[in-house]
């Protein structure tokens, strides 16, 4: 009997991470460093391999793949990660917004199941496969105008907390390629 040598097949997903409640919590500059922190720790020993991105008031916006593992348990871990450094700005009283209505409706739409008011997030990620190279490109100007049609800016490469920015957070860690299987 031979053994079949099962071939691994990178997906590259397009991602959305909402906030829960919609609440716009990720204009203030202590957790938006939390967030981009997290998002370079998981590029680094998760293995997540980030194409393009946007930080939005209330969600985040990813194209991505991971170098080894499945991108959905990266984006997981991302959120437990996120989530707790997070609610302890908030509960500390340390972040300039002012988070007890905040607390509240984090816990309100909490995942069920799991320790209430620790986490930001909302339960599902939204997220498909990308296989197509017309796909991946749509998505790519999809997020980077995204605050454009938020009419959080004029043009993409305004928006600082975007790959489209010449000098965004993630710039070390954001992978150049378009084409993730070249």
């Amino acid at each position: 009997m031979s053994i079949r040598k099962r071939r691994k097949q990178k997906e590259l997903i397009y991602a959305e991470l909402r906030v829960a409640g919609g609440v716009n919590l990720l204009i203030e500059s202590r957790i938006l460093t939390k967030i981009i922190n997290g998002l370079q720790w998981c590029c680094d020993k998760r293995g997540l391999r980030i194409y393009d991105y946007c930080i939005l008031p209330d969600k985040i916006l990813l194209l991505a793949t991971t170098a080894w593992g499945n991108p959905a348990d990266v984006l997981e871990s991302y959120k437990e990660f996120s989530s707790k450094a997070v609610m302890l700005i908030l509960r500390r009283g340390q972040s300039d917004l002012k988070s007890s209505w905040m607390l509240s409706v984090f816990q309100e739409h909490g995942p069920s199941g799991k320790a209430e008011g620790i986490h930001i997030w909302e339960e599902e990620i939204l997220y498909r496969s990308v296989f197509k190279q017309n796909e991946i490109d749509e998505l790519s100007v999809t997020i980077h105008k995204k605050p454009v049609v938020l009419g959080l800016v004029q043009k993409p490469e305004h928006y600082l907390n975007s790959s489209a920015h010449p000098g965004n957070p993630l710039q070390g860690w954001i992978v150049e390629a378009t084409d993730p299987w070249s």
